[in-house]
């Protein structure tokens, strides 16, 4: 290695006290010991700060010196220290004053991204950095990934994967390669080991000495296979994050076997934790996708199409259609009737509207099929033109081809209907009552879509031009009154079939041609499918994006329908794999009316309605349906909302008053002539007793009769107007929140226990059994306080104030919500177990479990929308839902460990078959 000077610093550390206290110092201590020889006191001289940075506008002077002296910088990235004045501080100096090319990261938690497009970091998606280091690197800069270290007790070098990660840090501090530090290290380990060995030949016998060095090669042994083990778990876990991580062409199915195949092999808790936190990560990073099937790839590599509801799927190729069911994800079984001669290829397919027939156009010939039992109906001789796509009537009795013009025939007797018509084109659509044919046709440089009758009494033709875009996609809607057209630029546009007229604004999103389009049942969401690997879903009405788009094919989408009654979306991509959606996971049920964005909400216990407050009023709306039911006027803005225990009843505290809606009527709530004004209010969990904090600085319990007026039966003294308050779920435990301090009141003692907060408190919430108390904050930090433990611990951050927090009623679960319109579930008890959804274009304003906690509602405020998700119970058993097989063994030996025996990552899944890459 070559020599340093031994005054200078070797690296400093710059790191977030709030986030990596605990893994600075290992990280510290891993550096100065590793490859360190023996007759040194330490490998590298490493600069840590222990205390903090005075309150100045500058770095302190001690802190420039340890700067300029050093010849490394190592940025422990996180989403707090990109928050952090001083670490930015740090590394603006270091920027003024250094190259990039003694910058080194290493990520401990959030997310980096490079660009490779725009030769900087992806910053939509990395947050552990922060902004000041965009154009700072010439090329994407190598990062250790440090995230799964958080979540450990004690990591010394002797932790295989710790080790690793100190040595890919400490190689260019060094000036040396990994497997150069190996070396060292092991000569430094043999020096040492010969002494002991002297040493202790000269006090035992051999033979003892023998047996002692026995044992320790045995324990070392089952060290280094369990470190072995362990890091190749950490590796799959990387690996399969990095691969989902990639949004748009990652390839997911192979991303969930390798984090089955970690679960397999997990021992310590500590590491099935990293298993599990990784699997909660994977199943919400594809919150809508519920399974993936890979049909045989000779299949999938041919002529295609599915119904317009999902239920069917066909494959071309040399002779008949083979039948799939996406559904199912299975050959259907039935086989076709084969055809008079098979000396060509399939060159299209169609189904009609209901899915029982199937038509199949060869070079030489038309032929239909009946779809139940595979009978062939008829087959008749067509022309010499080419063939790029076919469409059945919705009655099977008419079939139309387009490429070199469009041909109508008659499917029963196989005659020409008319004249051929003129359109060099590739889409040609029946609409559903088969009275019109949509088709389109080049024009000049650009395309028209033509509208035809087949009314014998109208021949007339409607042309709607696009002389700039090439058509990609044409579908009509389910009425056949609208008529969608994509355009290889990525915009869909209703038009009038009729007038040709737009019936819609245009709707962008998709980079590429538009590749498929489907209506859901009553025509008021559209789904679209493109080249560029994505599904999105469309408002008819108003044309905006509904939800966020569906990623995770690794190729362009050609085909997608509507499923299950519009609960479900199929599609068929060109990566050769059917995949179920879940269509309504994070859909925006409803846009909520009124001029101010929501401040609140409230579940109904029965499952039936949610209550959404704001500044001018509280408004209801269906769980099921999304249309809303009722609005209940306030003045001042709405405070909090509370339903009692049967639902019956809504609490509405806003700054006019106290106001209670029984489902009818708004009443106002009268309370004792000593309470006064009210600053916040809580149904308790039995009969209608309610709690609300008054400005006078108590807490006061009453119960109301049915005309909202209110019997005093206790009060607690607390010193302060209380702004938030939590109930616990048997009513034993209030806490409650004011400016500077906070406390929980125990309901039957009167007692109180109080303690200070360090933050403005933005929201609160107990857990079901009381035990827990989380509270969000100003600064993003969601703290948790256990029962009997005196101190706060951060257990996840925002990048802005966090705005929301909720359990689930069983307790299983709790999630909070932040400005920077993200939602995050967390098991309860789990240590650094955590999922985001970028739930909302803007600030989230409120988030709460359903009754039966399987989905989280939540609310934003900029996009002013309602989105229900799901809510994953069992991560890993949800992944293994989705794929279709467990990996192969040659896969297993190829990606997983060629030393460690194959074991099947999912007990209910076949092995999926060698191919060719396999061997």
């Amino acid at each position: 290695m070559k020599s340093r000077d031994s005054k200078r610093i070797d690296a400093f550390i710059s790191y977030s006290r709030a986030a990596d206290s605990r893994l600075a110092p290992s990280i510290q201590r891993g550096l100065t010991r590793l490859a360190k020889k023996w007759y040194r006191i330490r490998a590298l001289n490493v600069f840590r700060d222990q205390t903090d940075l005075s309150a100045s506008h500058a770095l302190g002077a001690s802190i420039e010196q340890a700067l300029n002296d050093a010849r490394f910088f190592v940025l422990l990235a996180s989403p707090a220290a990109a928050e952090s004045k001083w670490v930015r501080r740090e590394i603006e100096f270091w920027q003024r004053n250094k190259g990039s090319d003694t910058f080194i990261i290493a990520l401990t938690d959030g997310t980096i991204s490079w660009d490779d497009e725009a030769g900087d970091f992806d910053w939509a998606v990395t947050d552990a950095l922060p902004g000041s280091l965009s154009g700072y690197f010439e090329t994407e800069p190598l990062w250790q990934d440090l995230t799964w270290s958080r979540a450990a007790d004690h990591l010394t070098l002797r932790h295989g994967g710790f080790r690793d990660a100190v040595a890919t840090l400490a190689a260019p501090i060094h000036g040396s390669s990994k497997r150069e530090l190996d070396n060292e290290e092991v000569k430094a380990h043999r020096i040492l080991t010969l002494i002991g060995a002297l040493a202790t030949g000269l006090i035992v016998m051999l033979t003892i000495a023998f047996g002692v060095q026995s044992w320790l090669a045995t324990v070392a042994m089952n060290r280094a296979n369990e470190n072995a083990r362990e890091a190749t778990v950490l590796s799959s876990i990387r690996r399969a994050q990095a691969e989902l991580a990639n949004v748009q062409t990652g390839y997911d199915v192979s991303a969930y076997q390798w984090l089955m195949a970690a679960e397999s092999l997990a021992a310590r808790p500590l590491i099935k934790g990293e298993v599990y936190n990784a699997a909660l990560g994977a199943a919400y990073s594809r919150a809508n996708l519920l399974s993936v099937t890979e049909p045989a790839p000779a299949l999938t590599s041919s002529i295609a199409t599915m119904t317009v509801d999902g239920q069917w799927a066909a494959f071309g190729g040399k002779g008949q259609p083979v039948l799939w069911r996406p559904l199912t994800g299975r050959p259907s079984g039935t086989v076709m009737e084969p055809r008079e001669s098979e000396d060509s290829e399939i060159l299209a397919l169609a189904f009609t509207r209901d899915g029982t027939r199937l038509a199949a156009a060869y070079d030489t010939a038309i032929v239909l099929w009946d779809v139940k039992t595979g009978r062939r109906i008829s087959e008749f001789a067509k022309d010499n033109y080419t063939t790029a796509s076919m469409a059945l009537s919705p009655d099977g009795k008419t079939v139309a081809v387009a490429g070199g013009g469009v041909r109508i025939w008659d499917a029963s007797s196989g005659k020409s209907v008319g004249e051929p018509l003129r359109a060099e084109g590739s889409w040609v659509v029946f609409s559903p009552n088969g009275r019109k044919l949509a088709f389109d046709a080049l024009n000049n440089g650009g395309s028209e879509v033509r509208v035809h009758s087949l009314e014998p009494d109208d021949v007339g033709e409607v042309t709607i031009p696009y002389r700039h875009n090439q058509i990609s996609a044409i579908a009509f809607t389910p009425d056949g009154r609208g008529l969608a057209v994509g355009t290889d630029d990525g915009r869909l546009q209703l038009r009038n079939p009729e007038s040709g007229r737009p019936a819609g604004r245009v709707m962008s999103g998709h980079q590429g041609d538009i590749k498929a389009i489907t209506f859901g049942a009553d025509g008021s969401l559209i789904a679209t499918a493109g080249a560029d690997k994505t599904i999105r879903q469309w408002d008819a009405a108003t044309g905006a994006m509904v939800g966020f788009p569906f990623t995770g094919h690794a190729g362009p989408v050609d085909f997608i329908a509507f499923s299950r009654g519009g609960r479900e979306l199929v599609s068929l991509g060109e990566d050769a794999t059917l995949r179920r959606w879940d269509a309504m996971n994070g859909l925006r049920r409803t846009r909520l009316t009124g001029t101010s964005v929501p401040l609140a909400l409230a579940v109904d216990p029965r499952g039936k309605n949610v209550a959404v407050g704001s500044l001018d009023g509280v408004r209801l709306w269906n769980q099921e349906t999304g249309l809303q039911v009722a609005t209940l006027p306030v003045l001042q803005g709405v405070a909090s909302l509370s339903y009692s225990p049967d639902g019956t009843s809504l609490l509405i505290v806003s700054g006019d008053g106290v106001r209670l809606w029984d489902g009818a009527t708004v009443r106002a709530v009268t309370l004792g002539p000593s309470v006064g004004p009210v600053s916040s209010g809580a149904f308790m969990p039995y009969g209608k007793q309610i709690v609300v904090s008054s400005f006078s600085g108590k807490l006061l319990f009453e119960d109301l009769d049915a005309s909202a007026v209110g019997t005093p039966r206790a009060s607690i003294d607390i010193g302060c107007p209380a702004q938030h308050l939590a109930v616990s779920q048997d009513g034993m435990h209030v806490a409650y929140a004011c400016d500077g301090k906070g406390g929980i009141a125990d309901a039957k003692a009167g007692k109180v226990r109080t303690f200070n907060l360090r933050d403005r408190v933005t929201t609160m919430v107990l857990s079901p059994d009381g035990r827990t108390l989380l509270l969000g904050s100003l600064d993003g930090t969601v703290w948790r306080r256990a029962d009997g433990v005196d101190t706060f611990v951060g257990v996840g951050v925002h990048r802005g104030t966090v705005r929301s927090l909720a359990y689930s009623p069983d307790g299983r679960w709790f999630a909070s919500a932040g400005d920077d319109g993200s939602v995050v579930i967390y098991p309860h008890g789990a240590k650094l177990i955590s999922a985001r959804i970028s739930a909302h274009t803007g600030p989230v304003a409120a988030v709460a479990f359903t009754q039966d906690g399987s989905h989280l509602l939540s609310l934003g405020k900029a996009d002013n929308a309602a989105r229900i998700w799901h809510v994953f119970r069992d991560p890993l058993d949800d992944l293994c839902e989705r794929v279709p097989a467990n990996m192969s063994e040659s896969s297993w030996k190829k990606w997983i460990s060629d030393r460690i025996g194959y074991q099947d990552q999912c007990t209910n899944k076949p092995r999926a078959e060698e191919t060719s890459e396999d061997r």
